[in-house]
């Protein structure tokens, strides 16, 4: 709950400063804003979610602790740390112009959700036991991020809407993908 609590603050953090700042950076700050302002919401959700799994503890209501937690877990990861992770390399697009620092952003976010997606510590590993479907969900995000990046550079250079549409596709599927793991997890006991 900790945890949750202190990336809602550093989102809403990030969320104001743009705010204050929103006419003075070009038009495609909004993508890398509201991914912040999902991301600052669903952090505050999972928090009082994890809280409310505490109350349950104290009544040791196992089933439901188990059920608040998946829930937390998949919002704080889906809609929470991955709009995060993305909307930073937006924001950077957005804010400077300096190729070196907005390809060092894009790589790093990519990688870092690549691996992390990937790995054992991450809910689709928890979610998705077949590596083969681990892969594909995986790929589908980093293939979209990529194309969300590259679409950002174009509209800046010509006003292509494909980078609201693309931003749209990415946040749907997190939410989905969130949705559906919350409501089919295979992290539920099985009595």
């Amino acid at each position: 709950m900790t945890f949750a609590s202190l990336m809602a603050a550093v989102s809403l953090f990030f969320t104001g400063v743009l705010i204050a700042q929103f006419n003075s950076f070009d038009v495609t700050i909004r993508v890398p804003l509201l991914f912040l302002i999902v991301s600052t919401f669903s952090y505050i959700f999972a928090a009082s979610i994890y809280s409310n799994a505490g109350e349950e503890i104290t009544v040791k209501n196992e089933k439901k602790v188990q059920k608040y937690l998946v829930y937390a877990n998949n919002i704080f990861e889906f809609t929470g740390l991955y709009l995060l992770i993305l909307a930073t390399p937006l924001v950077i697009g957005a804010v400077t112009h300096d190729n070196f620092l907005r390809i060092a952003t894009i790589g790093v976010a990519l990688s870092g959700l690549t691996l992390y997606s990937l790995s054992d510590f991450s809910m689709l590993h928890k979610e998705i036991r077949t590596a083969l479907v681990k892969n594909l969900l995986t790929l589908v995000l980093v293939l979209a991020a990529g194309l969300l990046y590259l679409s950002q550079y174009v509209e800046q250079a010509s006003q292509s809407l494909i980078y609201n549409y693309v931003a749209t596709f990415i946040l749907s599927y997190l939410i989905v993908l969130a949705y559906y793991f919350c409501r089919k997890s295979k992290q539920y006991k099985i009595d």
